[in-house]
């Protein structure tokens, strides 16, 4: 193991930053630029580096994605004459800056999940794991607002140009009108009472069995979140090895004492 402070290991390690490899955004996909960062929760001010930013917008078949673009980083579109499909490529400003080494990664990873969400789709299957465990999807017989509705109803909002705020609430409507009618989770996992969960806008929930949850979205942030929500309800145990698992999660089963 090298140590970190050999001069050839840390050549290496800079130098692992600047091959990052372009991602290829196929014809099917609209890609925009827009002047000002991407506000999701108006009552919560950004950070000073994400006021700087700008936001990209994916659109494919399957919907849209944002991705926040930092003041440093820089984008280089090519694209190819014969099968009309494109690629960018990620720089930055300065390479010996921690901070923006680790957005440039990250920048381009968002890009890549957003443009295979729009495209294909991003998937997590839920498996339940228990005596009696059960998973349905049902309607939704409660009245449901938009988070942002709600993050609108609560106060005034930061709003860091004129037309962010009207941007944000059109993207709200389009994921509205496009998820269409509400639906819920209805659970069993050993609890006296069933657990419901509203499927948040943006997501598509199915059983194939009672014992399997497969969630679909473009949104692999809020695909991601929403299926860390459920498995906060039954985590999996490590004596019996009962719980929720997220695709093919594993864990190690102990001993239990014996007296």
């Amino acid at each position: 193991m090298p140590k970190a402070r050999s001069g050839v290991f840390v050549a290496a390690v800079r130098g692992a930053h600047t091959r990052t490899e372009p991602v290829k955004v196929p014809a099917s996909v609209k890609v925009s630029v827009l002047d000002f960062p991407p506000q999701p929760r108006p009552t919560r001010p950004l950070s000073g580096l994400m006021r700087k930013a700008k936001t990209m917008v994916f659109a494919g078949p399957n919907g849209e994605v944002i991705v926040p673009l930092h003041y440093f980083v820089q984008t280089k579109w090519k694209e190819d004459e014969e099968s009309k499909e494109r690629s960018v490529a990620f720089s930055i400003e300065n390479e010996a800056i921690k901070v923006q080494r680790g957005v440039w990664g990250l920048t381009r990873a968002l890009c890549a999940n957003a443009v295979k969400g729009v495209t294909e789709g991003h998937e997590v299957r839920l498996r339940l794991v228990g005596v009696g465990y059960r998973a349905s999807v049902e309607k939704d017989p409660m009245p449901r607002k938009h988070p942002l509705y709600v993050e609108l109803e609560r106060s005034r909002g930061h709003w860091y140009a004129a037309e962010q705020k009207q941007t944000e609430i059109d993207r709200a409507e389009r994921l509205v009108a496009a998820s269409g009618p509400t639906e819920r989770l209805h659970l069993r996992l050993g609890y006296s009472h069933p657990v419901l969960l509203p499927i948040p806008y943006g997501i598509k929930a199915t059983t194939p069995n009672p014992t399997t949850i497969l969630l679909k979205s473009a949104n692999k942030e809020l695909l991601g979140q929403f299926a860390q929500e459920i498995r906060h309800y039954r985590k999996p145990e490590p004596y019996k090895g009962k719980g929720i698992f997220i695709n093919d999660e594993q864990i190690k089963l102990k001993t239990p004492k014996k007296k």
